[in-house]
């Protein structure tokens, strides 16, 4: 089976959403198949002409994805070899090993120093500080607060508050009944509780508070940038949320975004990574605090965002300057994308029906501009595929209903 093209071969980590997203736009802009590693073969990639995927139960172990890596490498003697992962375990594990990868393969992504620097909230929110980027305020819970009762009083902002964990690499391999992602909580002793489960579960790690920026998803927006090999910013698309995921477990997760323009934002995003030196793509979720009329920034992730197929809507594909800038070398040219255009997960009857009122205007406008949905692509689409993108679009459709009727009934 043909993969990539005479000069490279595009290598994901991960067969979900993010996967098919950066396939596609590589698709797309070189005609190009990819070849997608990870423990199981999701919907999202299956039966597609336009991507490949190995599974094995053993990638979720470093030693293994490495051994499986190099020996791949041996497939493919003569071409640039570009590793992607597309999920912050797979991105953590090759920045680990990079030293033993960076010898056969191409990994556009920053240091473990850095790294840790930008995905440690705790960290982050300094950096941010430091550096005068717009982020909600913060006060920094570490484990020995257990023994403190007074944990939660005083705070320099009101409740509710957002409770979230600094370090979630850490805190997503820990189980315990009641977990999410984020938790809303509307007084101090909800904080003691919460924080003693999250601690007793093993978690050990600082914990965040930070003042809750009130609002639906008209208030929620995303960026997706890249940096060149230089470490300077060249690609930003800004998103504004148009319907999340409303499975509490999915938080972060959305079925529609518009693209929009924020320069204030992008200028920020610029002034952050540039400062730093990043290198590679990243996601950022972002809330716009109408109190203020400023987007501030809640967390970076060190790579595309799985709906970050919304810039490709606007016209921006990030993996092809990726390719540019490391496979062939070429430079671009910084960009930020303007137009107002629709990226769906789900049927936009769905989008429309349950986004916000004030942005059901715009998102009717932008569909008459045009639309993408980041699984329906005309050239991928058998029979086989048709079902199973089908199968998805009913998934999300479901979840989407059921949990507004659940909001509704409360």
């Amino acid at each position: 089976m043909t993969y990539g093209n005479d000069e490279f071969v595009p290598i994901l980590l991960g067969t979900g959403l993010g996967a098919y997203n950066i396939a596609r736009s590589l698709h797309e802009e070189f005609g190009v198949r990819s070849l997608a590693l990870g423990r199981v073969a999701l919907r999202e990639t299956s039966h597609s002409r336009i991507v490949d995927v190995r599974a094995s139960r053993e990638l979720d172990k470093p030693e293994h994805i490495v051994a499986e890596l190099l020996a791949l490498a041996d497939e493919f003697p003569d071409r640039a070899l570009l590793l992607i992962g597309t999920i912050e375990y797979y991105v953590n594990v090759l920045i680990d090993y990079r030293e033993r990868l960076g010898e056969r393969f191409v990994v556009p992504l920053v240091d473990r120093a850095l790294a840790d620097r930008l995905i440690n909230k705790t960290d982050f929110y300094a950096t941010c500080e430091e550096v005068g980027v717009p982020h909600p305020r913060t006060v920094v819970l570490t484990p020995d607060v257990r023994r403190d009762s007074g944990v939660g009083e005083g705070l320099p902002f009101s409740y509710p508050v957002i409770l979230k964990p600094s370090n979630t690499d850490v805190y997503q391999r820990r189980s315990f009944p009641g977990k999410q992602k984020i938790y809303l909580l509307d007084d101090p002793a909800s904080v003691r509780e919460v924080a003693e489960r999250i601690f007793a579960a093993g978690y050990d790690d600082d914990l965040i508070v930070q003042e809750y920026i009130e609002g639906d998803e008209s208030v929620m927006r995303v960026a997706n940038t890249y940096s060149d090999r230089n470490g300077q910013l060249t690609f930003v698309s800004v998103g504004q949320v148009v319907l999340a995921d409303r499975d509490p477990v999915m938080v972060g997760n959305y079925d529609a975004i518009l693209t929009v323009d924020d320069p204030g934002l992008a200028a920020s995003l610029g002034t952050l990574l540039n400062a730093v030196g990043y290198t590679g793509s990243a996601n950022f979720d972002v809330m716009h605090d109408r109190r203020d009329g400023r987007s501030k920034v809640l967390e970076l992730n060190l790579r595309q965002g799985a709906i970050s197929y919304y810039a490709m809507a606007a016209g921006g594909n990030i993996p092809a300057r990726m390719v540019n800038d490391w496979v062939y070398g070429t430079p671009t040219a910084y960009e930020a994308t303007t137009q107002e255009r629709l990226l769906l997960n789900l049927p936009y009857p769905l989008a429309v029906i349950y986004a916000p009122r004030g942005l059901r205007s715009r998102v009717r406008a932008a569909k008459r501009r045009g639309s993408k949905h980041t699984l329906w692509y005309r050239p991928d689409m058998s029979l086989k595929r048709l079902i199973t993108v089908l199968r998805v679009d009913l998934r999300h459709v479901l979840s989407t209903i059921t949990h507004a009727r659940r909001g509704m009934n409360r």
